[in-house]
């Protein structure tokens, strides 16, 4: 799960939100700002500065670390003293982003990050490092800033950075930078130790500091008895580690404790929620189904305890390595093994139970499989008595019932959600529709028969015996199971429920996360209000709600704040705006896009193969002709970077700089428009070119599925989005223009993987969606007579809510809807459409009739493809 997620997650709310009501309720705000000071705000900091103040671009910087319950004083004494210094300083907005930064699964390279101040110089800055550690003496400590250094042993830590953000560009990516002596940008380390760059000199009192904490930290350490072979995972409350134990010559598992970091949901540091886990296990030692205690120890500060090593992989993992997406695995072997697990789960949680312990955070990650398919239970931070109702702080989305159920109500439903889980791997999106369970649990019976759904049952039956409930569903599910027949009506009511949720303000609707974590994601095609009006366009009349949107969010001053790209900003709201007829704005946008000679960003998201592609389409404009040679010229500029061999990053986080979204197979579909604009066969070599790198790291699997191997994160991926889904669309794309049959063999692996037997999630980008237009494709392409698509679209049934009639979708992890066009119902209506009308409805090029009357699909495509 990306837990960026839980802070937009509300359950009084059906979308993804941000946590204002929380931001408002614990904002921190001073009183006494000096009159001649400016304050200026973003998402995350308050920053404060006299209005003819001078800063530094890079320096040694100060931060100061709290708890989250002194903050609001500690600001008060800091800020006061600040003021009085003509010291510049930010600070966290408010309590809430205190304790985001502090959790579990915060930003280890942020956290304790409180206060951070600017000294104009060395001798202010060694000056406020004595100050601030006597001012700030007699509060608590706050966790340690791991790539900081510490003055002392308070709350004042400090490292040398930049004071204005200065970015190294990286591909798509923006890498935090500083200036070496030359002016030069170089990277401004944030990794999570403390680093000094090689030009800087730590000044005389840092380095007397550090020679007496050296001479002190002599001491014999118990951790000397362990030697570290690797880590396996790490969170801001520590990491967790594979050791050997010397004296005995034993493997163990070590986790770390770090004091005020990775506060959980009850406010329990690493090190308090350690000791307690230590103390379960000690209850727990004999039984065979439980990780075994071994000791704790002191280590500095922090926490270690050690315990049994067990040699296996989570249930996670064992799911994802040997469930049978495809038709050519053997399901049988599977349910088999999954069954022996369930019952020895079932067993595992009644032995715990007898000893008067629940989990409180059972869930696949915490399960782990050897290779005998025995299980043991791991990670006890959560567990306490089988009666104790107090939520537990810490759990996984989808795995938790109704507020309030005792620790032993809990694992129970925990249980049965496992159950659900090893046969239908998705999202958990029966938490936004409990009533859809009926649907998964006929798609279990089908696939895996009457053996999986007993079992299902029988544990089912033990949850009822102990009045096990879910929390509150806030939709339901539509009580037809779909078939392609239905698709009229599926796109009807996705529409209704899309019009139905437009809002009035500068969010039309709620989508993906990114629509606040990415600059313009309120208003671009990936998650923002054009991308809703494009899905509408292109399946019926836009409402006039949505058309007022666009006429005042496409101003100048709304339209600046987005970056050139395809998806992410201007070139794709142009064509939009063309089509939807608003002409003359349109124009201006596309003449306003330049792209930079050194822009090594090659991705159709945000990138130069998007933008060519919007230039290619409008060069088909009247008046805008001109655009083609902006569109060779990009071409030109991406062969440069193909014959580099250049590194491929994207700007998103949890982007796969692969395929056709982010990686080589865009520019190849690109390069494919480009030579149909201009029948310059060098733009098709090009194509071939690009598409091989991508198909250079696809592989065939013995059930024969073709994806993308993803050798950095060990993984196969299907989707649209860095998988072998979008992959393949190039392949047909190429496959027409090249006039050969290749790839055949290929195609039909994307084909079976397009039709495996679930996705985690619905989304167009990484979900059922893109898969849906892929199925199609190859149906098409093949001849297959609908044979991917009819099963592609047997698994919609698992996803699609309802609410008087009006459908919904889930957005990413399934957690809460979403309507956009990366994860949500506007990405669905398209890839819906694209099975009758034009694989290709999903890009934001306009549409023009009036060319390619040759092109299969020109009478209602887009002109490019």
């Amino acid at each position: 799960m990306d837990l960026r997620y839980v802070q937009y997650i509300n359950l009084k709310e059906r979308y993804y939100e941000p946590p204002l009501e929380k931001a408002t309720e614990m904002a921190l705000e001073i009183s006494n700002v000096p009159s001649n000071w400016v304050i200026n705000s973003d998402k995350h900091w308050t920053y404060y500065s006299k209005s003819d103040s001078y800063l530094p671009v890079q320096g040694w910087k100060v931060h100061i670390s709290s708890t989250p319950k002194e903050a609001k004083e500690m600001l008060k004494v800091v800020s006061n003293f600040l003021f009085e210094n003509l010291v510049p300083f930010k600070h966290v907005s408010n309590v809430w982003e205190l304790i985001l930064k502090n959790s579990k699964y915060g930003d280890r390279a942020s956290s304790g990050k409180f206060i951070t101040i600017y000294p104009n110089n060395e001798n202010q800055f060694t000056f406020l490092l004595e100050k601030l550690h006597l001012l700030l003496n007699d509060f608590s400590k706050g966790p340690y800033i791991l790539n900081d250094k510490r003055w002392l042993d308070g709350n004042v830590y400090f490292r040398y950075g930049a004071f204005k953000e200065m970015y190294l560009i990286n591909g798509a990516s923006r890498i935090p930078a500083i200036q070496n002596p030359l002016g030069e940008l170089i990277p401004d380390s944030r990794a999570p130790y403390y680093t000094v760059p090689d030009f800087i000199e730590e000044p005389l009192i840092v380095k007397k500091m550090s020679e007496e904490h050296e001479k002190i930290q002599t001491a014999v350490s118990e951790l000397d008895n362990y030697t570290i072979e690797s880590a396996l995972h790490f969170s801001n409350g520590g990491g967790v580690y594979v050791a050997n134990h010397i004296p005995s010559n034993t493997k163990v598992v070590l986790k770390e404790g770090r004091p005020y970091a990775g506060l959980d949901g009850q406010g329990r540091d690493a090190v308090e929620r350690l000791n307690h886990e230590a103390s379960i296990l000690k209850k727990l030692l004999g039984l065979e189904s439980v990780v075994s205690f071994h000791k704790t120890f002191p280590e500095w500060e922090h926490v270690f305890l050690a315990e049994e090593y067990i040699s296996g992989t989570s249930l996670d993992t064992w799911i994802a390595t040997n469930y049978p997406f495809s038709a050519q695995q053997d399901s049988n072997e599977y349910c088999n093994n999954a069954c022996s697990i369930l019952r020895q789960l079932k067993d595992a949680l009644q032995s715990i139970h007898a000893r008067d312990v629940g989990m409180g955070d059972l869930q696949p990650a915490n399960v782990m499989v050897t290779a005998s398919n025995d299980i043991k239970l791991i990670d006890f931070e959560a567990a306490s008595h089988i009666n104790d109702s107090i939520p537990s702080g810490l759990m996984r989305l989808g795995f938790v019932g109704a507020p309030n159920l005792s620790r032993e109500q809990t694992d129970w439903f925990a249980l049965l959600r496992i159950a659900r889980y090893v046969f239908l791997p998705i999202g958990p999106v029966q938490d936004i529709a409990v009533n859809i369970i009926k649907k998964h649990d006929q798609w279990i019976f089908d696939q895996f028969g009457s053996q999986a759904m007993r079992l299902i049952e029988e544990i089912e039956s033990e949850c009822n015996k102990r009045s096990v409930i879910p929390q509150k569903s806030l939709l339901s599910a539509p009580s037809k199971y779909f078939s392609r027949l239905d698709l009229p009506e599926i796109i009807s009511s996705i529409r209704a429920g899309i019009v139905n949720d437009l809002k009035c303000d500068i969010k039309l609707l709620s989508g993906d996360i990114r629509q606040y974590e990415s600059l313009g994601g309120i208003f671009n095609i990936l998650t923002g209000g054009f991308g809703v009006i494009m899905a509408l366009m292109r399946t019926g009349d836009v409402p006039e709600k949505a058309k007022s949107w666009a006429l005042k969010y496409s101003a100048e001053e709304y339209i600046n704040q987005l970056d050139n790209g395809l998806f992410s900003g201007k070139a794709g709201v142009a064509g939009i705006l063309y089509e939807l007829g608003m002409i003359e704005r349109s124009k201006a946008i596309y003449d306003s896009i330049e792209v930079e000679s050194d822009n090594a960003d090659i991705s159709i998201r945000t990138g130069l193969a998007g933008i060519g592609l919007a230039f290619i389409s409008a060069s088909y404009i009247p008046n805008l002709k001109s655009m083609l040679d902006r569109a060779i010229k990009i071409g030109l500029q991406l062969c440069s970077l193909l014959e580099k061999d250049i590194a491929v990053t994207s700007n998103d986080a949890d982007a796969i700089p692969l395929g056709l979204i982010d990686g080589w197979s865009g520019v190849s579909l690109f390069y494919s428009a480009l030579f149909k604009a201009t029948n310059e066969k060098v733009w098709l070599e090009l194509s071939l070119q690009a598409l091989e790198k991508d198909t250079s790291i696809c592989i065939m699997d013995n059930s024969g599925t073709y994806q993308v191997n993803d050798k950095e994160n060990t993984r196969f991926i299907p989707y649209l989005a860095g998988g072998s889904a979008g992959v393949g669309l190039s392949m047909i794309e190429l496959r027409h223009l090249l006039k050969d049959p290749r790839w055949e063999t290929e195609l039909r692996g994307i084909g079976e993987v397009a039709s495996s037997k679930c996705f985690y999630g619905s989304g167009l980008f990484r979900g059922l969606g893109g898969m849906i237009i892929t199925a199609n494709t190859i149906d098409i392409e093949l001849q297959t007579g609908g044979r991917f698509l009819d099963k592609t679209l047997n698994t919609l049934n698992l996803y699609v809510l309802s609410d008087n009639d009006k459908y919904f979708m889930p957005g990413d992890y399934c957690y809460k809807l979403s309507g956009d066009i990366f994860s949500g119902a506007a990405g669905m209506l398209l890839a819906l459409l694209g099975i009758e009308e034009d694989r290709f409805s999903w890009l934001p090029l306009p549409k023009l009739k009036e060319t390619f009357s040759s092109n299969q699909n020109s009478a209602k495509g887009i002109a490019v493809l």
